[in-house]
């Protein structure tokens, strides 16, 4: 997977004499490890954060917005790189065999609960079919 952002890193290197790190952070999420995974293998120096450890405003609701998201993820990052103290937590990514057994143990929870569903629809609709006697 070639990374579309290195060759402007590579030109503003030559342009200027510095190099630029490029530096991401995302949400912990089902499918994110893998990303952050790639991004390291390149050079890329890749957080990520439990979303629930961010601080929130909890003055009135505000809309939820990917912009919202997104400029919240760029100012813990720049507080967690200037080094405060309590700002959010950095997650560890689990390894691909860590993660493989993570995702067994989630399937099997949604099959059991998709079983449920299913088996509680047979027994209403039952009810509903045959009069009780």
């Amino acid at each position: 997977m070639a990374l579309p952002f290195r060759p402007s890193s590579r030109e503003s290197s030559l342009r200027t004499g510095h190099v630029f790190p490029i530096v991401t952070i995302q949400e912990a999420g089902l499918d994110g490890f893998w990303i952050h995974r790639v991004l390291q293998e390149h050079g890329v120096e890749s957080h990520i954060v439990d979303a629930a450890s961010i601080a929130a405003s909890r003055r009135g609701r505000r809309a939820k917005t990917d912009k919202i998201d997104g400029e919240t993820l760029v100012r813990a990052l720049l507080a967690f790189k200037r080094g405060e103290p309590r700002v959010c937590a950095m997650v560890r990514a689990p390894s691909p065999q860590e993660e493989d057994c993570r995702r067994i143990c989630r399937e099997r929870r949604v099959l059991i609960a998709e079983r449920v569903e299913h088996v509680n629809r047979i027994h209403s609709l039952h009810r509903g079919i045959i009069p009780a006697v």
